[in-house]
């Protein structure tokens, strides 16, 4: 088993066409699916069925269930442990049996009771997600049984907090969308160059106006447990730094000429250490994740380098006199990392910079997120045994009033693969060190959307994107019949949708405009 993943392997089983014939409309489809013909009732008899052997795992899924229930039906089912079942009730239960290998996996059997099997309570919560979505049609579900479960063990989101102050409801509300699409990860990146987003008691003059307390972020974590959905924290180092080096200028990079970099910290300098060494204690320790990412992108181009010949001295004069200016960012990430490990986590870190250097070898831990091509094509990197999460900028970027960098849902349905890297590049489809494919929330010039229109433009790409990432035979084959199920689906209970901010009549807009006007109940 994978240490990582949690899996034995990530390639899909084989299904015939009658396992995939017929199958009720989800997002993301299911795997496979074989009909019956005795429906289920939800009613407001129903009841939530635990099994006895294993309340201590079940309770707390069971309750964002009813939770969820009641925000979709208006009906709250009360929570049994054990008894007997009656028709209209769901039963939840782990087994061992043939709920497939995969830790998220399950079984959901429709007769007249509906039953939930699953080797972990995640998978018991993607089951419930399920189920969410078929009552969203009708409050009669069409007899049958689905065998479900990921083809890759990450499915994630990021959005650019530093640059965008987003309200925690906003985050609120897409980590109940997250988990609604099946969603395991969400990836706060909480610095860059317009702010920096965490209340601190170390250095409160780093800190925007516009930020989260650390009891937000506590509740936002406690959130993302309840909904298994794993928040994922970045701090962005050694560049990207305007907003903490504005109350630092001292420790700004500064070349010949005395040109400063406003974002690069001059990793020449011992102080430059000792503060980023500040941040990332105080703040690994507040998010429980087994990640912290540390950006690591974009630190000075290739081709101005030779205006730092204070980064030349110090990799010489700590790594020796083949040391290179570059030796001196690939020791930054080693000793952050070596920081990261320290506390139990393993580090991830943008692509662009990891590569190159003379004396300094990279740590081989170090998660790839490769989002453009530079450095290591990806097929190297899972050649020396590392892990990649895809991050293609093609397809997966959404740069607010962009329309180059659009994320587009079409694009996403309809070409991309989760083993085609920026490039394009590829390696072996469902490659056990692919971990996965992530959309981001760029906010470059963050007044050009407000946070509803953000939501509104994100919305069909998450569920294209959960689509691909499923790994399922989708149920239909291009976008524009795709953007029919997406209405249908809708909303996850309890959010609100956004208002459409303009009319719409493109292909493109087909699905965002439905889900905009979609009544939630």
């Amino acid at each position: 088993m994978d240490r990582l993943t949690g899996t034995t392997s990530l390639l899909p089983l084989t299904l015939n066409d009658e396992q995939v014939a017929g199958r009720p409309l989800t997002i993301p489809a299911l795997k496979a699916w074989t009909a019956d013909t005795t429906p289920y009732h939800f009613s407001a008899q129903t009841r939530i069925i635990l099994d006895g052997r294993m309340t201590s795992q079940l309770y707390a899924t069971a309750s964002v269930f009813v939770d969820d229930l009641l925000a979709l039906t208006e009906l709250r089912p009360a929570i049994t442990i054990g008894g007997t079942l009656q028709p209209g009730d769901i039963f939840l239960t782990l087994e061992t049996g043939d709920t497939t290998s995969q830790p998220e996996g399950y079984v959901l059997e429709i007769t007249p009771i509906l039953t939930i099997r699953a080797q972990t309570a995640t998978g018991i919560f993607y089951g419930t997600r399920t189920v969410l979505q078929l009552l969203k049609h009708n409050l009669v579900i069409p007899g049958g049984t689905a065998s479900d479960w990921p083809a890759y063990p990450e499915r994630s989101l990021m959005v650019d907090m530093g640059r965008k102050h987003f309200s925690v409801e906003w985050l609120e509300q897409h980590i109940r969308e997250l988990a609604y699409l099946k969603y395991n990860y969400f990836h706060f990146h909480l610095s860059d160059n317009y702010g920096f987003r965490l209340e601190s008691e170390r250095h409160p003059e780093i800190v925007s106006p516009q930020h989260y307390t650390k009891a937000e972020i506590r509740s936002l974590i406690e959130l993302a447990h309840k909904y298994h959905i794993t928040v994922v924290p970045e701090i962005d180092m050694p560049g990207h730094m305007d907003t903490i080096l504005a109350a630092h200028p001292e420790l700004q990079l500064t070349g010949l000429g005395g040109k400063r970099r406003g974002g690069d910290i001059d990793l020449a300098k011992e102080e430059s250490y000792q503060l980023m060494r500040d941040i990332l204690e105080e703040y690994i320790p507040l998010f429980p994740s087994p990640f912290w990412h540390i950006g690591a992108d974009e630190y000075i181009m290739q081709d101005d380098y030779e205006r730092y010949p204070q980064l030349l001295a110090f990799a010489r004069e700590h790594y020796g006199p083949d040391a290179v200016i570059k030796d001196t960012y690939l020791g930054f990430v080693n000793w952050a990392n070596e920081i990261v490990k320290a506390h139990g986590k393993i580090t991830r870190a943008w692509n662009d910079g990891l590569h190159g250097g003379s004396a300094v070898k990279l740590a081989d831990d170090i998660i790839y997120e490769h989002w453009y091509r530079s450095g290591l094509d990806p097929q190297a990197i899972v050649d020396r045994n590392l892990y990649i999460m895809n991050s293609n900028a093609d397809y997966l970027y959404y740069v607010l009033g962009n329309d180059n960098w659009r994320a587009r849902p079409d694009g996403i349905y309809e070409s991309f693969e989760l083993h085609v890297f920026h490039g394009p590049l590829a390696i072996e489809a469902f490659h056990p060190r692919n971990l996965g494919a992530k959309l981001h929330v760029w906010c470059d010039n963050p007044v050009l959307e407000t946070e509803e229109e953000v939501a509104r433009g994100i919305a069909a790409p998450l569920r294209s994107l959960a689509q691909k990432s499923w790994g399922s035979l989708p149920l239909a084959t291009s976008y524009a019949d795709f953007a029919g199920i997406i209405a249908r689906i809708g909303h996850a209970p309890g959010v609100t949708s956004p208002q459409p901010v303009s009319e719409q009549t493109s292909v493109l807009h087909q699905a965002e405009s439905a889900l905009a006007e979609t009544e939630l109940v």
